[in-house]
């Protein structure tokens, strides 16, 4: 029994180190195999070209455009911003002429033999085109009153002047329909006289009008004196004078009224009369 088991292991034994040296034997023949290596010349190998197509493509882009609604909000009070436009202005005129009628006032001491009378005007003038200087013509035809208490065989005083003025002009409001223009003016010019019945002025002299003064007087004035000699033989006067006035429209009329101080180079004294006129305009 044990001769048998002792022989088995021997063969274990001999079978276990005949596998190990056939496996030992197996890798050293593997180890020694050489790996051929080959070296060739970069240049004797051949080039490869490779060849890129490429095929042209259209791209449509569509652009669709959307309206974008922004919304502001403001904070806060709300400012109106206002375009007020203008009114237009209105005429002022270049060339015109016009008619009037009035009262003419005899002054001072004049009034002692004088009364009252009515005037008539007719006047023509121009202006540059909206300028403030201008030049205007008139004729003044003045009709005063005797005093019938004082000489009843006296006929009633006239006076013909023929003016040259200067004009200025000052606009108020020329946005507004009425169109108000106040204008002074000056200057001067000639008189006829008729019937020029004397009076005794401030210096105690008896003031005439040359050949137009009233004989008739110095029998209802016995203190005058006046005589053919002592009115003198003068029949065409000077005088000058001074104003201001203010012209409107009305409904398309142009109306104006004025008022002017004139004296007039009489004899012995200058005599004072004082004319307003009102009446239209036409341009």
């Amino acid at each position: 029994m044990k001769t048998r088991n002792f022989a088995l292991c021997a063969l274990g034994l001999a079978a276990a180190i005949t596998f190990g040296g056939a496996a030992t034997a197996s890798a050293q023949a593997t180890s020694q195999t050489r790996i051929p290596v080959r070296k060739d010349d970069p240049a004797q190998q051949p080039v490869r070209v490779d060849t890129v197509r490429l095929q042209g493509r259209t791209d449509t882009v569509i652009v669709r455009t959307r309206p974008d609604t922004v919304v502001r909000t403001v904070v806060g009070p709300t400012r109106y911003d206002t375009v007020t436009l203008a009114p237009p202005l209105q005429r002022l005129p270049s060339a015109y002429f016009g008619l009037g009628v009035g009262v003419a006032m005899p002054m001072n001491n004049w009034r002692n033999t004088t009364k009252d009378g009515f005037g008539l005007q007719a006047q023509a003038g121009w202006f540059p085109n909206n300028g403030t200087i201008g030049i205007r013509g008139d004729v003044n035809y003045s009709w005063l009153n005797k005093r019938e208490t004082d000489c009843k065989p006296c006929a009633d005083p006239r006076i013909l002047a023929g003016s040259l003025d200067l004009l200025a002009r000052f606009p108020l409001d020329r946005t507004s329909k009425l169109n108000p223009v106040v204008y002074i003016l000056g200057g001067g010019g000639l008189d006829k006289i008729f019937d020029f019945i004397p009076y005794r002025n401030s210096d105690n002299k008896v003031v005439t009008a040359g050949s137009s003064t009233q004989l008739s007087s110095a029998t209802v004035y016995p203190a005058l004196g006046v005589t053919a000699a002592s009115r003198g033989t003068k029949s065409m006067f000077f005088h000058y004078e001074g104003g201001a006035g203010l012209d409107v429209t009305l409904g398309g009329l142009h109306a104006f009224v004025e008022t002017k101080y004139s004296t007039l180079n009489t004899t012995n004294g200058n005599s004072h009369y004082w004319p307003t006129i009102v009446g239209l305009k036409f341009y």
